[in-house]
């Protein structure tokens, strides 16, 4: 069976006596086995092609070989048998600024990017609010496939990604980082998951970027403020906090 009849199947939307695919926001009705398997071959086909696609639009020539390198990864059996893509990044190529969150969820999986869901939404939000469109940024997470159910990365899957992550990152080379999550954060910093997430933010930690210390600002990720709104207007001031940040590095 390969990852995308697991993927249906995990889904409950495929069922070789008849069938209900969807993905891409499409339907296909079939009556039987044989035209379900010709369904999935042609929705993997598809599939190939957007990853094929994704790295068209990489410039740089460094992320495309990691890119590469990431889609050949099969360390982690549990996500790479069910991704539908990997997860790798998507913004200027030579950012000042560089959010990092902790994995992909069920929308960036399809689309193969991040932040494209109700969290990306949000997040674009909060971007285009405070004006930090206009800056050069770029969007990464932890972890480049989507663990079953949206579960927590564990430490071997965190580890397992970790090169790939470092060396996005000295490649991209940004002046600040902005860590999205607790997972995100922890990726950066030596920090106790255990520990409070607020108890990182309001502070400048600093992550060592290929023997380059970078500011580190921490905030909550878009999907807590979805399911805690209250605490939106704590992410507004990090950010601000953050931009403010920027402004030193930039005057230094």
């Amino acid at each position: 069976m390969n990852k995308i009849e697991n993927y249906f199947l995990q889904q409950n939307k495929i069922k070789f006596s008849n069938v209900v695919c969807s993905q891409h926001n499409k339907k296909i009705v079939l009556r039987n086995p044989k035209k379900a398997k010709q369904a999935v071959k042609k929705e993997e086909k598809d599939i190939k092609n957007e990853g094929i696609e994704l790295m068209k639009e990489i410039k740089n020539e460094d992320l495309k070989k990691i890119y590469s390198e990431v889609e050949k990864c099969m360390k982690c059996e549990a996500l790479c048998n069910r991704r539908l893509n990997v997860v790798f990044g998507r913004g200027d190529e030579e950012p000042d600024i560089v959010f990092v969150g902790e994995a992909p969820g069920a929308d960036e999986d399809k689309q193969g990017l991040p932040f494209v869901g109700r969290g990306g939404k949000l997040l674009d939000k909060w971007i285009e609010r405070l004006n930090i469109n206009k800056e050069k940024y770029y969007i990464m997470n932890a972890l480049k496939c989507r663990p079953p159910e949206n579960r927590d990365p564990l430490p071997e899957e965190k580890a397992n990604c970790r090169d790939f992550f470092v060396t996005q990152l000295q490649i991209l080379n940004p002046k600040i980082i902005c860590a999205l999550g607790r997972h995100g954060f922890g990726n950066l910093i030596d920090f106790d998951l255990k520990t409070p997430f607020g108890k990182a933010r309001n502070k400048v930690h600093y992550y060592n970027n290929n023997g380059k210390d970078v500011p580190v600002i921490a905030t909550y990720h878009p999907a807590y403020i979805l399911r805690n709104q209250k605490e939106e207007d704590k992410v507004i001031a990090d950010l601000e906090f953050m931009l403010s940040e920027l402004d030193k590095v930039r005057n230094k």
